[in-house]
């Protein structure tokens, strides 16, 4: 499993930040994808096998960045998580049931997931059968507040 780049310049244009790196002393400066891709692997460490991947996607299905395996469609996942969300705040709305928080579909041999992440955006994960839920839970909401913070 790798981390796939994409360059959305529509998405990510003027979005650099500096972070300061206090081992080496040296400034360092770190795209707002950057910052993105490293919530998605440390969302990765946390979950560790529960997890088979993550997408964060700008709430109209594009990659902001990916941790999905090579043989799966990031494009499509995004695209999907989009859609996903965007039927379930209707159906919330449609029910007067408030916002939505999360939608989550499990099926025979895994789950997929996905919850707002900021005004803007969306984190889609793909997990694995088994994989402890209430965990997952509470370690995506976390990481969806920090990828829309750095959003």
């Amino acid at each position: 499993m790798g981390i796939q780049r994409y360059d959305h310049s529509a998405v990510v244009a003027h979005r650099e930040v500096t972070i300061y790196s206090h081992s080496k002393g040296n400034n360092v400066m770190a795209t707002r994808q950057e910052q993105i891709i490293g919530l998605l692997e440390r969302l990765a460490q946390n979950l560790g096998n529960d997890m088979a991947g993550a997408v964060a996607v700008s709430s109209d299905g594009i990659v902001l960045a990916s941790r999905m395996s090579t043989d799966v469609n990031a494009d499509r996942v995004g695209a999907v998580a989009a859609t996903m969300i965007g039927v379930t705040k209707r159906v919330s709305g449609e029910l007067k049931i408030g916002l939505t928080e999360e939608a989550i579909i499990k099926s025979d041999n895994g789950m997929f997931m996905v919850l707002p992440a900021g005004d803007q955006s969306l984190l889609a994960i793909n997990l694995r059968q088994g994989a402890n839920l209430g965990m997952v839970r509470i370690e995506a909401r976390d990481a969806a507040k920090a990828i829309g913070g750095v959003l």
